[in-house]
C-alpha cells in the first residue's frame, strides 16, 4: 500500500501541471484575442480619421481651385489691353502719338 500512494501523488503533481500549463495557455490565448481586438479598434478608428482628413483636403482643394479660377479672371481683366490704354491715358497723362513719331522698322 505504500506504493501506492507515491504513485497517485506523482499523478496528481502531474495532473496540476498540465492543468497549470492549460491555464496559461487559455489566459495567453484570451490575452492575444483581446489585444488582436483592441489593434482591429485602432487600426479602423485611425481609418475612419484619415478619412475625414482626406474629406477636409478634398474640400480645401477644391475651394483653392476655385479661387485660382477666380485670379485668372482678374487677371485677365487687369490685363486687358482696353483697360491699360484708359489707365495711360486717363491716370498717366499719356496720348496717343502722332503720325510724324511713328516710325517703322523694315
Amino acid at each position: 500500500m505504500s506504493e501506492t500512494r507515491p504513485k497517485k501523488a506523482k499523478r496528481s503533481a502531474r495532473g496540476r501541471w498540465w492543468a497549470n500549463r492549460v491555464l496559461l495557455g487559455l489566459v495567453a490565448l484570451v490575452l492575444w484575442t483581446m489585444a488582436s481586438g483592441f489593434a482591429y479598434v485602432w487600426c479602423q478608428t485611425q481609418v475612419v480619421n484619415l478619412g475625414y482628413r482626406l474629406s477636409e483636403a478634398h474640400r480645401q482643394h477644391a475651394k483653392l481651385v476655385d479661387e485660382n479660377k477666380k485670379l485668372h479672371l482678374e487677371m485677365a481683366r487687369l490685363r486687358a489691353p482696353e483697360r491699360v490704354e484708359q489707365i495711360a491715358l486717363r491716370q498717366l497723362g499719356l496720348k496717343h502719338p502722332d503720325k510724324d513719331q511713328i516710325v517703322l522698322l523694315p
